[in-house]
């Protein structure tokens, strides 16, 4: 990327943000446990809520582009969109004594698991709804083998009139980012970028994510399905 010196104004805002804004005060709150005597008995979660941002700036200053800095790597696309750039971001969970250090892993799990997993960490399943569309991830945590047991990983979004969902089982990923586009499906083992559309080739593997789609989306008048309503 170059010195800093040589960055845009934009750019060097943006890092600033992550350095001052994250780096630093997740580093304040994580001495503040220790301080406090509770790092043992405390489970912490470093997340996003999204990918890359792709927002930010100013006419004077210009704006920030996610690519500047490769922020989605492999990925395709940014936060606001439902390939794997918009929706996939690493996770770092800390809990001493519990959790092995170090330790990397290629679970998939999203939003929907939080609930079920701190009501399981805080040994209160049955407080559970049993609508809830998430699995509790702590074997996941505790370094044992894990699968998933729900239907699919579901997301949707509507954003610039446009409306589109994603689903997930095992590797196989169905999008669509529009509701007058046909669905897309991807192997996220072999193609995490996302580049070579099995749609049609592999309709038996559609079909089952199609109907997860379907079956997850509940309309409703605050939250209409299809283009147009956002």
């Amino acid at each position: 990327f170059g010195t800093m010196d040589e960055w845009p104004l934009v750019e060097r805002d943006h890092a600033s943000v992550i350095q001052n804004f994250q780096d630093r005060d997740v580093g304040r709150i994580l001495d503040l446990l220790d301080e406090l005597d509770l790092t043992d008995s405390t489970v912490v979660f470093f997340a996003s809520d999204n990918g890359a941002s792709n927002e930010g700036g100013s006419v004077a200053n210009g704006y920030h582009s996610y690519k500047f800095f490769n922020s989605s790597g492999p990925l395709s696309g940014c936060k606001r969109s439902l390939y794997e750039g918009g929706i996939r971001s690493p996770s770092i969970v800390s809990w001493p004594g519990h959790i092995p250090s170090g330790v990397v892993s290629d679970f998939a799990w999203y939003f929907p698991d939080f609930l079920p997993t701190a009501l399981d960490l805080a040994n209160a399943t049955s407080l559970v709804p049993a609508s809830t569309d998430g699995i509790s991830i702590v074997p996941t945590l505790l370094g044992e083998t894990q699968e998933r047991t729900d239907d699919c990983m579901y997301w949707e979004f509507c954003t610039n009139n446009r409306w589109g969902y994603a689903a997930r089982i095992g590797q196989w990923k169905a999008v669509t980012l529009s509701s007058e586009a046909p669905l897309e499906l991807y192997d996220l083992t072999n193609d995490v970028g996302e580049t070579n559309d099995l749609a049609s080739m592999r309709p038996d593997l559609l079909a089952p994510l199609a109907a997860c789609l379907e079956a997850q989306h509940a309309d409703s008048e605050a939250f209409p399905k299809g283009d147009g309503n956002c």
